[in-house]
Order: structure tokens, then C-alpha cells, then sequence
């Protein structure tokens, strides 16, 4: 999968669709590296993609795990009583 960053306003991720409907084009953009996500315990954590951050030159995705809400917990629970 590639993602792209629009350089002028930091929007995203987009898209190639993005960058071919921009009259700017591909010098507005600059391609993110794919990384995979960190493990976690799906149960009681969350994992989510964040702004990417440029390091020597290339922009590189970031990924950020957190604790589940209660709310989320009592959803995991509620989903799990029911199969």
C-alpha cells in the first residue's frame, strides 16, 4: 500500500487518485514508508496510525498503541458474550 503526505498543508495520508487530481502534482507530495504495526494485545489495548514524521529525508509511518476505555473493554466483552 503506499500513502502519501501533501507537503504544503501536511494532510494524511492520500492517495494517488490525490496527487493525480492536484494541479500541484507529485511536487507537492512526498511518498510515507510503509512500517508495520507494533504488536498489542488487541483484548486491552488499541492501535492507531498517527502523522508521520520525517527523519534524514523520508517521511515514515508512526504508530501509537494505548490502553482500551472502559467503554471499549465493556464493547469487547459484550461482543464476545453474544458469538
Amino acid at each position: 500500500m503506499s500513502a502519501y503526505i501533501k507537503l504544503s498543508t501536511s494532510e494524511y495520508p492520500r492517495h494517488i487518485g490525490d496527487i493525480q487530481n492536484d494541479p500541484m502534482g507529485m511536487a507537492d507530495y512526498a511518498h510515507v514508508e510503509w512500517r508495520d504495526p507494533p504488536e498489542y494485545n488487541n483484548t486491552t489495548q488499541r492501535c492507531g496510525e498517527t502523522a508521520p514524521v520525517l527523519v534524514d529525508g523520508v517521511w515514515h509511518m508512526v504508530w501509537f498503541v494505548r490502553d482500551a476505555t472502559q467503554e471499549e473493554l465493556e464493547s469487547n466483552a459484550n461482543r464476545l458474550n453474544t458469538l
